[in-house]
């Protein structure tokens, strides 16, 4: 269960650890791709299940700073006090903005010679700890693991900020992993782990495919979200084949930077498909929901494909250039960028980890492509005004 009709693409350019985080904190859910080794995506999700229901920041100092630089870091965050974490990931102290402005002369001096004790909570801890920072006894509280490892600050930024977070049983945060359905080792690895599998093939509605599928849910125990598909017969087909589906991803070509539809002539509309593959589970007397993904570019195109019978969106475009999306940051003249690629394009090929779909060796002509988007800064701004925008549309239909 989400709180926001919200999914982010398993894309290298878009969904690793801080969009899965990201997403969870504010109501939807990520899915994190799968063009990287096994033990890499599983070590993303659990990280993502280990992280406490609120935003920490990597806001901390290193004992060896110069005090200088270290000023300018508080300052420009708006903090009083700061993290100081070691080499090995401890947190051995605070620095005090006060003291180091006493004691920063030269501006080279280490932080180190300001360090006092301070507040450290783990993650059980958290909410004590906003409760600190909600009634001014500090503006800067460090949280580390079970271990005693560094996760990140908490700040009164967050501490304040209102969202309800898509959790599970235990309170954890959702997550989900794309997989190959014919990869069932890699599904079993995750599956520990995930509150759901999302298959992640161009083409599901295929012979191999569907028996593949069958015989991986038999494997697994967590929600198995098939696709993509993009017609009624495709949805028929699945559940008819397939013994168990929590879930469809539905549409094929829509993506802004998917090329499908020149390569190979073929499109399934998003808002068609998804209409399509509503009318087949109305027919059968199946409710599962519907995940609409590619071309939503607006809240307006969200909510049209949630009147057409969807349960959520699924974005990849839209969050590309924020703050939480795995791809770099680069900058051209005064202008800044985060690169975005399609997952056929020949960059994501090239990384080659999921030798069913990317690899070269399996598909030999690019149906992606590859390319810039403006950078947008922090995701949870693009998020609230999406929801607002699916609110105000909801309102207008009177649902």
């Amino acid at each position: 269960r989400l709180w926001i009709p919200v999914v982010s693409s398993p894309m290298d350019t878009v969904t690793e650890f801080d969009m899965a985080t990201a997403m969870a904190l504010h109501g939807g859910i990520g899915v994190v791709h799968r063009n990287m080794p096994v033990d890499n995506q599983v070590e993303i999700v659990k990280r993502v299940k280990e992280h406490p229901v609120v935003r920490l920041r990597p806001i901390y100092a290193e004992p060896i700073e110069p005090c200088s630089r270290v000023i300018d870091a508080m300052v420009s965050e708006g903090i009083r006090e700061i993290p100081i974490v070691d080499g090995l990931g401890r947190v051995v102290g605070y620095a005090k903005l006060y003291r180091l402005r006493e004691v920063c002369v030269s501006g080279t001096e280490p932080v180190e010679k300001v360090v006092e004790s301070g507040m450290v909570v783990d993650v059980g801890g958290v909410e004590g700890a906003r409760k600190a920072i909600l009634r001014g006894e500090a503006d800067a509280i460090a949280v580390v693991s079970r271990d005693g490892v560094y996760l990140g600050t908490l700040v009164l930024r967050d501490a304040i900020e209102e969202t309800q977070p898509a959790t599970d049983s235990d309170g954890r945060l959702l997550v989900a992993a794309a997989i190959s359905p014919f990869d069932i080792d890699r599904a079993k690895k995750l599956d520990r782990y995930v509150d759901a599998l999302v298959s992640d093939v161009a083409h599901f509605h295929n012979r191999n495919v569907l028996e593949a599928a069958k015989r991986l849910v038999k494997e697994v125990s967590k929600d198995f979200v098939a696709g993509n598909i993009g017609t009624y017969e495709a949805a028929i087909d699945t559940l008819s084949t397939v013994e168990r589906v929590d879930g469809l991803r539905v549409g094929i070509g829509g993506g802004s930077i998917c090329t499908t539809a020149d390569v190979g002539g073929v499109y399934a509309p998003t808002l068609w498909a998804v209409a399509s593959v509503r009318d087949a589970l109305e027919e059968l007397g199946v409710r599962i929901p519907i995940v609409a993904d590619g071309g939503i570019r607006t809240s307006g195109d969200a909510v049209k494909a949630l009147a057409a019978g969807a349960s959520s969106v699924m974005l990849g475009y839209l969050l590309a250039g924020t703050d939480e999306a795995s791809a770099p940051l680069i900058a051209i003249g005064d202008t800044l960028y985060k690169p975005y690629r399609g997952m056929a394009s020949r960059g994501a090929m090239a990384r080659r980890y999921a030798v069913d779909r990317y690899a070269r060796t399996v598909k030999r002509v690019a149906e992606g492509v590859e390319g810039l988007v403006p950078y947008r800064g922090p995701v949870s701004r693009i998020l609230k005004e999406f929801v607002e925008g699916i609110k105000a549309g909801l309102g207008y239909a009177g649902a």
